[in-house]
């Protein structure tokens, strides 16, 4: 949208840019040049209207004319806020954020004393990252216009010098200019603002002086700037200068008054714990184990027994958890299984009271665990075949049943399906009875039946490596999700289980009703969209990538104008947060991942227009991918955050072997052209260099990655890295000799010829894989699909490659001739050998085709239809499950062959 004029002086003007603005407000960007032209043929001259025309060509795509105008606009030294900024809003758009420093580094020097524009120049510095130009704008703004803002601009612009200095001198130098500047403020008594304050201990906080922070914050102008918040500032200051028994004292005297801070806990806990190691008693100070106990229990009695607080509960649990690190806490707070039952019997009518204890039950031994897994489920009367009638009482059973499910042992097969089973009859009871209860936006207790139960169904399928049970778990999901549309739970297990099935089309049913957006395109779009490429929905794939693609490419834009919101509203905290949150979204791995494989993918399914050099790799890629979100119920689920560094390893792996293909592909493009060999010696090396790097890079990741992962319902799916390595087809050899050969060509090498034959046999040898792969279970599909994904991304990079060989071999200049050319036997030879490779593809293509012409079709039995037959239902409900299964399976073979078909028309036109 267009930012319309803060103020114009002249009534007419603005009357006649009015027009302008509501066009470019809606959209409509050719009314709005029409409108634009109108002014001008009244006013040629006027700049704001010419800036307006810049913009309304700019967002028609007349690029080239935009920038005539705004270059023209440039020389005139345009000062009027209205011109300025439509001239800002061009520039963003084209990602020249430098020249907006200097249309209003000009413009301050036309009207040196207008305070606007010297803040528009301050915020352009920002945008930039220039904040060594930051402060000498602030500073000058601050001169002819001495506001405190203007002065803590400068201020925090030296800080932010001192953070991205290399050097420690000039960091220090840096720090100790910021802090005698905000003191002179303080010795003038010109601090007006909380954030002030803020800064002051931010820049004192960097040099370590935990003494002066203190002796700030507990000084009478922290208290006047800050009211009311004094105390607890000082709990983290206390703990940096090891002042344990002040920390002690401050925290019990926090906690008689917010019995319920857990932030006021864990320092209280550290402080008892150091205070342990000390010599020498204290009356007044808990140093030891019994005292804190004592304290605790003081705390306990003193709550209402009518509202019941956590806070002093699960500090029993973590002094327990403390204790037993280093000894056996049971002499004095007794068996921690019993502590974690009694807080279950206390708050099991809370949906946080298991994520709550999930910590605490994995510090119990496993066996004591195990033994006493039962007086979980039973300690407040209920079993496994209880029938709560209200929804207080479905929670406490749903609580004690999870409970139960994490503490117990690993369970065959058949027990999983009997627990499911179970479950399953709990959730239709709940449902036949009216105690599913859910809204629009939010669901109900009953439902955790439903999802415990998929969970155990899922337990089961892996260890009869049957999708039986995946099938009920998908029906009653399904039925789940009907009934709570806002179930997030629901909705990622179903994505999750479809995806097992690599039912991909099934899968986007539901994560279209997530409406995914945003930064969850990072943390939590990755659950879907790294799956559909190798369950074959390209196309849906390729509609997610570039999703997350176009989110990634405007996040820094977007980023940019937080960091000036941060600025103008004196929130110098944020300016440093977000800075740090921009680099993490500019070094996601997912998002580096999503780029290479939309650019590869399109050589397949995508509009025939050749790939781009990728943007060059994070140094250190980011992990932002959300698995909290995702709940676990497996007692066997183990350490989730190490199972996250490592599949993000995996993937990061991948990542490079992707990165390394695309860029030999986008090099064979570049020298595909006319010039001799000479000429592009230098990138013919580059190319040959990037080959051989992808070809050792892809023989060391066999050897890393070549062992098969542990499927989770809770987890990322295995990483592609894994079915790419291990697979039988030698892909080192076919994507080599396919780049090497195009590397010859092109350099006009007489072994291009021995690598198109190297290419054409190992192809020939790969077709045994294929009909290897052609029949699979429902229960081996995904793998089967994951595989041909793999291939098929080689037969579109390979159809791609034949076709950049044709255009530099048959120029174009020579097919428009009517005249006879000559070529030399060489280039005949040529010819001949990419035509036989040519009819190769073409025929493995065919094989392909015929493969997944008679892809089997698969049984979905499954027994909720008859469960539901047996209840009293109003309303009549049919899964939608088989439906979803066969209508995505029919969509993506029907995708993919229509997608050979293109490719085998596409090689014989080059013949």
């Amino acid at each position: 949208m267009a930012v319309r004029p803060q103020r114009i002086q002249d009534g007419v003007v603005e009357r006649r840019l009015r027009p302008i603005y509501d066009w470019l407000d809606n959209g409509n960007n050719k009314k709005a040049l029409q409108e634009a032209e109108k002014v001008l043929k009244k006013s040629p001259t006027l700049q704001a209207a010419r800036a307006l025309k810049a913009l309304a060509l700019l967002r028609l795509g007349k690029t080239s004319e935009s920038h005539a105008v705004l270059d023209a606009l440039v020389e005139e030294k345009p000062s009027d806020d209205t011109t300025l900024q439509a001239m800002t809003i061009s520039y963003r758009e084209v990602h020249q954020l430098h020249k907006v420093c200097e249309i209003y580094e000009a413009a301050v020097k036309v009207d040196p004393s207008n305070e606007e524009l010297y803040s528009h120049l301050f915020m352009s510095y920002v945008r930039v990252g220039d904040h060594k130009s930051q402060q000498r704008a602030a500073m000058a703004l601050y001169k002819f216009a001495p506001k405190n803002p203007y002065y803590f601009w400068a201020v925090m612009s030296i800080v932010l010098q001192a953070k991205t200095a290399d050097d420690s001198t000039k960091r220090g130098i840096l720090l100790s200019l910021a802090q005698r500047m905000v003191e002179n403020f303080i010795t003038d008594n010109k601090m007006e603002a909380e954030q002030e304050a803020r800064l002051y201990i931010m820049i004192l906080e960097l040099q370590e002086k935990w003494d002066n922070i203190l002796k700030f914050i507990e000084g009478p102008l922290y208290l006047q700037l800050v009211p009311g918040l004094t105390s607890q500032a000082c709990i983290p200051y206390f703990k940096r200068i090891g002042e344990w028994k002040r920390l002690n004292l401050l925290c019990k005297d926090l906690l008689w008054e917010n019995q319920d801070r857990w932030d006021f806990y864990m320092p209280y806990f550290d402080s008892v714990f150091q205070l342990m190691t000390k010599s020498g008693t204290d009356n007044y100070v808990d140093d030891t184990p019994e005292k804190c106990h004592e304290f605790i229990c003081l705390i306990i009695e003193n709550v209402s027994t009518d509202r019941p607080l956590r806070g002093p509960y699960l500090a029993r649990l973590e002094l327990w958890k403390r204790l037993a690190k280093d000894g056996d806490p049971t002499s004095l707070l007794g068996s921690g299984v019993a502590l974690c039952v009694q807080y279950l019997r206390v708050f099991a009518n809370k949906p946080c009271a298991v994520p709550d204890l999930k910590v605490y039950l994995s510090m119990l031994p496993q066996k004591e665990r195990e033994d006493h897994s039962k007086d979980f489920l039973n300690c407040l009367g209920f079993d496994e075949n209880s029938e709560p009638v209200n929804a207080n009482d479905i929670q406490k059973h749903v609580s004690c049943l999870y409970a139960w499910r994490l503490t117990a042992p690993v369970g065959s097969a058949e027990e999983n399906l009997s627990i499911a089973r179970l479950l399953r009859k709990h959730y239709l009871r709940c449902l036949e009875q009216g105690l599913v209860t859910s809204t629009v936006t939010e669901f109900c207790a009953a439902d955790n039946y439903g999802t415990l139960a998929a969970h155990h169904f899922f337990y089961a399928a892996m260890e009869q490596e049957d999708p039986a049970p995946i099938l009920e778990a998908l029906n009653l999901l399904e039925l789940v999700l009907h009934h709570s549309a806002a179930n997030f739970h629901a909705k990622l297990l179903l994505i999750s289980l479809y995806h097992v099935l690599g039912a991909a089309i099934a899968a986007d049913s539901i994560y279209c009703k997530l409406e995914v957006k945003n930064i969850q395109l990072v943390s939590l779009g990755w659950i879907h969209a790294a799956r559909l490429a190798p369950a074959l929905a390209s196309a849906r794939a390729l509609r997610l990538l570039s999703d997350t693609c176009t989110f990634h490419k405007h996040h820094a834009k977007d980023s940019v104008e937080q960091v000036t919101y941060a600025y103008k509203f004196g929130t110098f905290e944020k300016v440093v947060e977000v800075w740090e949150w921009g680099g993490r979204i500019g070094g996601c791995a997912w998002c580096a991942t999503c780029g290479r494989e939309r650019a590869l993918l399109a050589l397949l399914a995508g509009p025939p227009q050749p790939p781009h050099a990728p943007q060059r790799l994070p140094q250190t890629p980011t992990d932002n991918r959300d698995l909290n979100a995702i709940v676990s119920w497996s007692s066997t689920d183990g350490d989730r955050a190490l199972y996250k560094s490592r599949s993000f390893e995996r993937d990061v792996a991948y990542l490079r072997l992707k990165d390394g293909l695309l860029s030999a592909i986008v090099l064979c493009i570049e020298c595909a052209d006319n010039r001799n060999a000479e000429e592009k010696s230098s990138q013919l090396e580059e190319l040959r260099k990037c080959i051989s790097a992808f070809g050792s890079a892809l023989d060391s990741c066999r050897h890393v990655y070549g062992e098969r992962e542990r499927i989770s319902v809770s987890a990322p799916l295995p990483s592609r890295i894994i079915a790419f390595v291990t697979s039988p087809v030698p892909y080192r050899e076919l994507y080599t000799n396919t780049l090497l050969m195009v590397c010859e060509i092109c350099a006009g090498s007489p072994s291009a010829h021995t690598y198109a034959e190297q290419a054409r046999s190992t192809i020939v040898a790969s077709r045994t894989e294929l009909a290897a792969h052609a029949q699979p279970t429902l229960w081996g599909n995904r793998d089967a699909f994951e595989f041909f994904s793999n291939y098929l991304e080689f037969i579109g990079v390979i159809t791609f490659l034949l076709g950049v060989c044709n255009e530099y071999l048959a120029p174009a200049h020579a097919k428009k001739s009517k005249k006879k050319t000559t070529h030399s036997p060489e280039q005949i030879k040529t010819t001949e050998t990419l035509n036989k490779l040519n009819d190769d593809v073409q025929t493995t293509i065919t094989i392909l085709e015929e493969i997944f012409e008679k892809w089997p079709t698969f049984s979905y039995e499954a027994s909720l239809e008859e469960e539901l037959a047996k209840l009293t239902l109003t309303n009549k409900y049919h899964s939608p499950v088989v439906q979803k299964l066969k209508s995505g399976f029919e969509e993506v073979l029907t995708d993919v062959k229509n997608n050979l078909k293109k490719k085998a028309k596409y090689l014989k036109s080059l013949q």
